[in-house]
């Protein structure tokens, strides 16, 4: 049996659902320390030729 564990992404990349995909349980582990400047509440798309961050905004925790 393979198992995969990763934290939760906006607009998660196509390697997270390959791995998805590879594996026979997934488990999404949300219960971990925010990362500053990661890629759990941002992205970057393409627009008009240039990268541009799309930012989900987040209110601070208790």
């Amino acid at each position: 049996m393979r198992v995969a564990i990763m934290q939760p992404y906006f607009f998660p990349y196509i390697g997270y659902f390959q791995l998805i995909n590879c594996v026979d349980v997934f488990v999404i582990y949300d219960e971990i320390e925010f990362t500053k400047k990661g890629w759990i509440n941002r992205n970057r798309i393409l627009n008009n030729g240039s990268d541009k961050f799309i930012t989900l905004p987040l209110k601070k925790g208790f």
